[in-house]
């Protein structure tokens, strides 16, 4: 049990929280190089993770794992303990994975709720944006 002494009395502290996002042992080879090889990474709620390398360390392609743009040789991705597979953008996005990129230039002149939502923008019954949902949204996202 992990305490901690205050004023005399022992206090427990809360236990750490589990990760939401696990990748384990992540492989991906591409004609003639290996991208990744064994690769775990766990990212949990309320921590913010770096992914620091050289060029052709392989930062990009497992965070392309992670968004489902492409698809690990080997290994393992969980969400919440569950093992989930992540067979498109579509698919890691309902599981509530995606990617902003640093890259900006491209999107300058749309908000950020755009920016956000860019490629799945809520949808009225007419098909139409969303545009109060989507702000609602967004101020949601950015709050957590």
């Amino acid at each position: 049990m992990d305490t901690t002494a205050q004023h005399g009395s022992v206090k427990e502290r809360p236990p750490a929280p589990a990760p939401r996002l696990t990748l384990s042992g992540i492989s991906k080879s591409f004609p003639g190089v290996r991208a990744l090889h064994n690769v775990s990474l766990s990212l949990y709620p309320g921590q913010v993770t770096a992914l620091i390398g050289e060029n052709g360390a392989g930062k990009s392609t497992l965070v392309k794992i992670m968004t489902g743009i492409y698809q690990p040789d080997e290994g393992t991705i969980s969400i919440d303990g569950q093992a989930v597979t992540m067979p498109s953008a579509h698919a890691a996005f309902g599981h509530g994975v995606t990617a902003i990129h640093q890259e900006t230039v491209l999107f300058d002149d749309l908000s950020v709720a755009e920016n956000i939502f860019l490629g799945h923008a809520p949808r009225t019954r007419l098909r139409t944006i969303d545009w109060r949902t989507m702000r609602k949204n967004a101020r949601e996202v950015l709050d957590t």
